[in-house]
């Protein structure tokens, strides 16, 4: 039986081997999330007047600095591998909790409350983080294997009795 050869690895001109590629959703998700950003920053900020300069500057400033910022974080994080789950989730609640916040300030949020309002997205985001990754990293605790057969000896059936294979 005739088993495929591994592949040799991919280099550059200089040498030095090539830096993983983003998928496709690696580099559309940043882009969208930047635009609507930017739009909702830039839509906020106007008060239901005249769309002007200064909106449309801050919309472009912002989306972009949302697209480039998420973008370079999930490439940071994706080369981690399984390794700094604490930090990677850190900065991931980090940039959700100021992204929230700087939004709420643009609708003329108090700094106090934008400030907790943004230590509260970006404690969840954490959370949730920590969590995606710690499941997927090899430290997660293995997961017992399922029995093969549902009716073991040991479950009564509805009557109450143990059911045997005899």
């Amino acid at each position: 039986m005739a088993h495929a050869a591994p592949a040799p690895a991919r280099s550059t001109r200089a040498g030095r081997p090539a830096t993983p590629s983003a998928t496709t959703t690696a580099k559309v998700l940043p882009v969208v999330t930047g635009a609507l950003y930017g739009f909702w920053a830039a839509n906020i900020q106007r008060f239901g007047h005249e769309v002007t300069g200064g909106n449309i500057a801050l919309g472009l400033v912002t989306g972009i600095l949302v697209a480039a910022l998420c973008f370079g974080i999930h490439l940071w994080s994706a080369r981690q591998g399984s390794r700094h789950i604490g930090l990677r989730a850190l900065v991931w609640g980090a940039f959700a909790g100021i992204a929230v916040g700087f939004l709420h300030s643009l609708a003329n949020g108090g700094v106090p409350w934008s400030m907790v309002l943004g230590l509260i997205v970006a404690a969840a985001t954490f959370v949730a983080m920590y969590y995606r990754y710690y499941s997927q990293s090899e430290y997660a605790p293995e997961r017992p294997a399922r029995q093969a057969h549902p009716a073991s000896p040991t479950r009564p059936t509805r009557s109450g009795r143990p059911v045997s294979h005899g």
